[in-house]
């Protein structure tokens, strides 16, 4: 096995995927017609608002951390547009050092933030200067550190004037949770509603619509109507006590379907005796369409068993009425390829119907009752009478 390299890519990972979850936070406060950008002006951006630059270290924040100068540095660059935001916010999960004089930052007014990045830019040129002393005096390569570069290109006289007007909105944002952390804070906070085992669910599917990869490369832009929509759409479908049907995977389902050896279940061998071989791998979909539905329905606790006992019942007494009276209909004349072609058309027409609805469900999902239908012709029965046929003879 290769070692590991020094370039961490699960650092990275985690980095970009605590950005993101910023980002969620974030989209909470956008008005509808508002945008939030990601990885386009800064880190993530409010329209005319916020401008976030969110930071994941270990370390400390101190006076000469590049985090902080870096940061202030891009800020004052011409290419970037500081007046237009409000709010200039330094988030970073670092602490403040140990006597930092950033500590009171957001406390201070301009002029005694100016003072601090000067007395914090005249303390590192006498530590560089007094270095200097005691080094060669032949090294004449010798260069200040990235930091105190930082230092000089913030405080240069030129950028004053730019400086003074960005100070008051300079926010640092410190001590913030790590990943593992911000999203429990996350659940506490906007999922007390959901259901506890669909948390993680839902923040997948919410992580999923903010990184889109249509979104990712056309601007990497979420509106507040988007992202209330789909924040609607999510509770809709993972609230407690819910009265929508749980998402399945239908494509898994398919392609287990597709695998299976089903020709001597009950179920199949009620499709084939009426010539219906051709429809055993759309009911073998079915089939496990319904129990996906079920197990996921009883383990949301929304439903007993019982409710699934009482609409199997149902179905299963109107399946029963129904196919007397089409059997009423087939003639006496009528040879085996006729009675079997008549049988095809009661199956199609018993699993194009409309759906009746269960429970108090919205929309239930046309695979479910379908799927109940192969089920109780997949069962043995108490008694031949009680046996569930799609034939129309006895």
């Amino acid at each position: 096995m290769q070692a590991k390299l020094d370039f961490d890519a699960t650092k990275l990972s985690e980095a970009l995927k605590y950005q993101i979850h910023v980002a969620i936070d974030l989209c909470h406060t956008l008005d509808d017609d508002e945008g939030l950008w990601i990885e386009v002006f800064g880190d993530v951006t409010v329209e005319a608002r916020d401008q976030v630059e969110v930071k994941f270290y270990a370390d400390s924040l101190t006076d000469g951390h590049p985090n902080f100068w870096n940061t202030l540095n891009n800020w004052l660059k011409p290419a970037f547009d500081h007046q237009q935001y409000v709010n200039l916010i330094l988030l970073t999960t670092q602490s403040f050092g140990e006597n930092s004089a950033l500590t009171p930052w957001n406390d201070l007014k301009t002029e005694e933030r100016l003072k601090v990045l000067e007395d914090i830019h005249a303390a590192f040129e006498a530590r560089s200067a007094k270095k200097n002393d005691k080094e060669t005096f032949e090294d004449e390569t010798a260069k200040p550190s990235k930091v105190l570069r930082l230092q000089r290109n913030v405080l240069d006289n030129e950028r004053r004037e730019s400086l003074l007007k960005a100070l008051p909105k300079v926010r640092i944002v410190a001590d913030q949770p790590d990943l593992t952390a911000l999203i429990e804070h996350y659940k506490r906070r906007y999922l007390r509603m959901i259901l506890p085992h669909r948390c993680d669910e839902y923040l997948d599917d919410l992580f999923g619509f903010m990184t889109n990869a249509n979104r990712m490369s056309n601007g990497w832009k979420i509106t507040g109507a988007e992202f209330s929509k789909k924040i609607g759409e999510l509770t809709a479908r993972y609230i407690v006590g819910t009265l929508k049907f749980p998402q399945v995977d239908h494509e898994a389902l398919e392609r287990k379907a597709c695998e299976m050896d089903v020709h001597k279940r009950q179920f199949a061998m009620k499709l084939d005796e009426i010539g219906g071989r051709k429809l055993i791998p759309d009911a073998t979909t079915e089939l496990l369409h319904a129990e996906r539905y079920i197990m996921e329905l009883i383990k949301d606790c929304t439903i007993s068993q019982s409710d699934i006992d009482a609409y199997r019942r149902n179905h299963f007494k109107s399946h029963r009425l129904s196919r007397l009276s089409a059997i009423e209909e087939c003639t006496s004349g009528m040879n085996y390829e006729a009675l079997q072609s008549k049988s095809r058309g009661f199956y199609l027409n018993r699993c194009s119907a409309n759906v009746e609805k269960f429970c108090n469900y919205e929309n239930t999902p046309l695979e479910f009752r379908n799927g109940i239908y192969q089920m109780l012709a997949d069962e043995v029965p108490s008694a031949p009478s009680n046996e569930f046929h799609w034939r129309l003879w006895e």
